[in-house]
């Protein structure tokens, strides 16, 4: 081979460089600008590589001036694209927004093409001579060599700027370095290429090929370099096969990509070994033909690629164009035989074994087969003369079937390790989801611990943690033997030392960082905090629950920057959403507890909770002998606060008194809030008693500090109640118990203070209890009697009326006073059935009188307050009346005072409602209370009572006689009658006789007598009808 084939053959080497890796860096992103204009720069580096390849070994001058006109295509525009690319890479994009910038781009490479390609004047442009190295161009030193320097020069200077003020001012570390390696090496390029092409040819003796398209690889490797360190322009997808198929769609496509790059490299494999080393037939124009149509070939299954067709039919056409292009090549070389490009068909055999039909071995196979045959009729016999071109293309097409032998076995490799990895994967997910089930509160933190272990080991990373991001972070932290723990980074990352992270965590799914070298220039506090922790790589998710970031997962490398893949990030989502599962039920079971064990209003504990402590408490007294004291706490007219600021109001009050409780209270201590505005507290580790006595003061005092709610300040009072263990009680009921009594003891005593249980209080609430069980019973066994006391007339001194008095006659206890029982039924609800008893049992015994001939007399029957809020007592009255046929006139019913002026509106106009049933009313114990006037004459009662207690302080000398002669009066002016309860004297009588008193009642005349004693007296006053 001569010298000017071998500097050929290095310029066709580097038009072989240039398409193959334009063709690769548009492969990894065809939508990307950069991507694309890099390519459209090999693309014209590639023609400006294989123009000068076929000049320099032109056989004679025409055909060297043709090929070099040609190369015009690359070398004339090569420079606008490079200008342009660096445009875009040095983030100077706003530059071309102005559309005449295209202009001044690009205008000077269609001028160059044209002046040196194709236009008339061209061939002036250059001066080739011949010589052994080769056709080499001569500068002729005139306008067209004056102007393509200049451009030269101007484009590349521009260019060189571009990258040097990219790198000085770039913040980002990876930019910089990237700046300052294409800087040097385009102008170490620039410069070889202007010594060689340039001065060399025009002032040196020596006269050597021009080879600048061949020096340019250095800035061309160097963008290479960049790609595969710095993911420049884009790395290409990984991608899973899916379960049954041996190709995923991503290897489908890279298999596709690698067999247009074979059949390109087919097509320089076969110029290469017709021209450079087969020198005979066939022809130049024949060559480069079939050529092309490797080519072309190749270029029609890169756009197969991106059709938007089902991968069956993707494989089926692919598989088509590979078998009909193999047997033409084998049928092409049928005059030899096919002794090289029989093997061809081999390299289709081989990998139709990565298709996942069987039947499409077949199709492949057959049609071989017939190809063989065929050719063998044809040339049974043939001499073949071996040449170095032969050798050439066996040792090319030994080369691809190796490269391709590498992909399948890859491809096998990846399938098997994905299987394993898929089933090891699911085993891990499995396991992991198995224990987060059964998670619980208690063994959170063991099961998450498990979880980054578990992964960790997985996935050989180096560390792996879980970040909680509540109010109080917490971080969980495995770590590869040997690798320093960063647990105090998580201060850090919730402080906002991490913004950039954080906020990248918030907007997206997932973040990633292949080298920390590569975070954005934004990321500056990431990067010098990770690199304090020698992490090379780092991925996290967040965990969410409804939108919202619960926590962050990391995976991280310490020993070696890691491309996570695909798995990693599935694992990570999946373990993301375990995690948020497992916290959201463990924060779901935590909130149930809270709900079962504390109050929802002042986040003190219940009653559950403060009986189970206090159990506790009790079990560990009985052991070291100490007191324990209950406190039981009730606030004192909390009900106004509520009617003032309403019950929002209240309840901000309750807590504030919950806070000033548990202020005065110890670590052992406990508050509980009962109900309402009531409050029970434990004090446990008690020396002495005194010592509860000084906390109970202190909790006085406390809450009887103002308070301010809504603006408006309050001031509120507590009474306490005491009971310590063990002498009140030795069970959690019997101490609350006697708390609740003894708290009841200080309200009695006059509020805004504590009371100690003690065993009078205890014996009293013995006794009421056994007379309240005792009162139950009271009506079944007829156990109450009605006694009546008569009404006498002053001025006749006759039976007028008859009070109704019950009375209960114990079998155990003997006669009981009212006194004592009627508060009981009050409380109790038993006044209702007793006060509908004695109204019966009254207008019934009255009806019976009246049968005997008893005229004239009324019967009296006093109502509790708690009857007149039953919404029955109305038509309980007048059935009443109507079952027992007691006219209306006949009857009295009795209110209190304070019922009667001091009640609701509703009251009212149920007496109004009586009224006018035909009943009378009267007011009993009138004076007592505190009446309004205004509200007293609104009232529909004919009469008033006296109390006693005004009747027994008459002729001592006192007030008394002053007050009941205005209580008269006053009945006179408003034209009521009125009656004097408990006259017991003479004196008395004569009193109310001489103040114009209508009538007495007492024992000056009569005592309470039952039916039997009064139904004689009455009989004596009015004798039986004639019959």
């Amino acid at each position: 081979m001569t010298l000017s084939y071998i500097f050929s053959l290095i310029l066709f080497i580097g038009f072989a460089i240039y398409f193959i890796l334009g063709m690769y860096i548009l492969s990894l992103n065809t939508g990307s600008k950069l991507n694309r204009l890099y390519c459209l720069a090999c693309l014209s580096l590639s023609i400006w590589s294989f123009c000068f390849s076929i000049t320099n070994s032109a056989p004679d001058y025409e055909t060297a001036i043709l090929w070099r006109r040609l190369a015009s295509l690359g070398y004339g525009t090569v420079y606008s694209i490079l200008l342009h690319f660096f445009l875009i890479l040095t983030e100077r994009t706003a530059v071309l927004r102005n559309k005449w910038i295209y202009v001044l781009l690009y205008l000077p490479a269609v001028v160059n093409v044209f002046a040196f390609g194709y236009s008339d004047s061209a061939r002036e442009q250059y001066r080739l001579i011949y010589t052994a190295t080769g056709w080499v161009n001569i500068s002729a030193n005139g306008w067209g060599d004056v102007y393509f320097n200049l451009y030269y020069i101007c484009f590349t200077t521009a260019g060189l700027l571009l990258l040097w003020n990219w790198a000085r001012r770039s913040k980002d570390p990876v930019k910089k370095k990237q700046g300052y390696l294409f800087m040097l090496s385009y102008s170490l390029a620039m410069i070889a290429g202007t010594a060689t092409d340039v001065i060399m040819n025009s002032y040196a003796s020596v006269k050597v090929p021009q080879l600048a398209p061949v020096i340019v690889l250095l800035p061309t490797t160097a963008m290479f370099y960049a790609i595969k360190r710095y993911g420049l322009m884009g790395l290409g997808k990984k991608g899973k096969t899916e379960p049954g198929k041996i190709l995923s769609d991503v290897n489908m496509d890279r298999f596709i990509k690698i067999m247009s790059f074979v059949y390109v490299i087919g097509g320089m494999l076969n110029f290469a070994t017709q021209y450079f080393f087969n020198k005979q037939a066939p022809g130049f124009g024949s060559i480069l033909l079939f050529s092309l149509f490797f080519f072309v070939t190749g270029l029609v299954l890169t756009i197969i690629k991106h059709v938007p067709v089902r991968a069956d039919v993707k494989e089926y056409v692919f598989i088509s164009i590979m078998l009909a292009s193999i047997l033409l090549i084998a049928l092409s070389y049928i005059e030899t035989a096919s002794v090289t490009a029989w093997s061809a068909p081999f390299i289709v055999v081989m990998l139709s074994v990565l298709f996942n039909k069987r039947l499409m071995i077949l199709w492949i196979g057959v049609p071989m087969l017939l190809t063989q045959i065929y050719i063998w009729v044809r040339m049974p016999e043939a001499m073949v003369q071996v040449d170095g071109s032969d050798y050439l293309a066996r040792i090319g097409i030994l080369g691809i079937t190796l490269w391709l032998a590498y992909f399948v076995n890859r491809v096998y490799i990846q399938r098997l390790e994905d299987n394993e990895a898929q089933i090891r994967f699911q085993k891990l997910v499995a396991r992991i989801s198995g224990e987060f089930v059964k998670v619980s509160e208690s063994d959170l933190d063991n099961k998450i611990n498990e979880l980054l272990e578990l992964c960790g080991e997985h996935f050989q990373v180096d560390r792996t943690f879980y970040i909680h991001l509540t109010e109080h972070p917490k971080s969980y932290e495995w770590c590869r033997e040997g690798v320093e723990p960063a647990v105090d980074l998580v201060p850090r990352l919730n402080g906002g030392g991490l913004p950039w992270w954080l906020n990248s965590s918030l907007q997206t799914d997932l973040v990633q960082i292949m080298d920390v070298d590569m975070l954005p220039q934004e990321a500056g506090a990431e990067h010098e905090i990770f690199s304090s922790y020698k992490l090379k790589s780092l991925i996290s998710v967040p965990v969410r629950n409804k939108g919202k970031i619960l926590g962050l997962l990391f995976f991280g490398s310490v020993k070696a920057a890691t491309a996570f893949g695909q798995n990693h990030q599935e694992l990570l989502r999946i373990l993301a959403n375990l995690l948020s599962d497992a916290l959201v039920k463990v924060e779901a079971e935590r909130e149930i507890s809270y709900m079962a064990y504390y109050d929802a209003l002042t986040g003190s504990a219940n009653h559950t909770l403060f009986k189970n402590k206090l159990e506790e408490s009790i079990r560990s007294a009985g052991e070291t002998g100490k007191p324990i004291g209950v406190l039981f706490i009730d606030l004192d007219s909390f009900k106004n606060v509520n009617d003032t600021i309403g019950h929002l109001g209240g309840d901000e009050m309750l807590k504030e008194v919950t806070g000033r409780i548990a202020g005065c209270l110890r670590e052992q201590d406990m508050v509980s809030r009962f109900g309402g505005d009531e409050f029970l507290i434990k004090l446990a580790g008690i020396e002495r008693v005194e010592d509860i006595r000084a906390i109970a003061e202190s909790i006085i005092q406390a809450i009887a500090r103002p308070v301010t709610v809504k603006g408006q300040e309050f001031f509120i009072t507590a009474s306490a109640g005491i009971a310590v263990y063990p002498g009140d009680g030795e069970s959690t009921e019997e101490l609350i118990r006697n708390a609740d009594l003894a708290m009841y003891a200080a309200k009695e005593k006059g509020k805004n203070q504590y009371a100690l249980c003690s065993s009078a209080m205890k014996q009293q609430v013995l006794e009421k209890t056994l007379l309240t069980n005792s009162l139950y019973r009271a009506l079944e066994r007829n156990e109450l009697v009605l006694y009546y006391q008569p009404q006498v007339s002053v001025q006749t001194k006759e039976i007028v009326g008859l009070e109704a008095l019950v009375r209960w006659n114990n079998p155990e206890l003997g006669m009981i006073s009212p006194a004592a029982f009627i508060p009981l039924a009050e409380q109790t609800g038993l006044i209702l059935p007793i006060g509908q008893w004695v109204l019966e049992t009254a207008c019934r015994q009255m009806k019976e009188w009246q049968a005997l001939g008893v005229q004239g007399i009324r019967m009296a029957v006093n109502l509790s307050m708690v009857q007149f809020q039953d919404r029955s007592l109305l038509s309980i009255v007048e059935r009443t009346l109507s079952e027992t046929g007691l006219e209306p006139e006949c009857l009295e019913l009795e209110v209190t005072e304070s019922a009667a002026a001091d009640g609701d509106d509703y009251i009212v106009e149920v007496l109004h409602a009586l009224k006018e049933l035909g009943v009378s009313l009267s007011i009993d114990d009138f004076g007592s209370g505190y009446s309004s006037l205004s509200r007293l004459k609104t009232l529909p009662v004919d009469r008033i009572k006296i109390d006693m207690q005004f009747v027994r302080g008459i002729s001592n000398g006192n007030d008394d006689e002053a007050i009941a002669k205005t209580i008269i009066q006053l009945a006179k002016n408003l034209k009521l009658h009125v009656i004097a309860e408990g006259v017991e004297t003479g004196e008395q009588f004569a009193f109310f006789d001489k103040n114009r008193c209508d009538e007495i009642q007492g024992y000056f005349f009569y005592k309470p007598m039952p039916a039997s004693e009064i139904e004689s007296i009455l009989l004596n006053m009015n004798p039986l009808p004639a019959s």
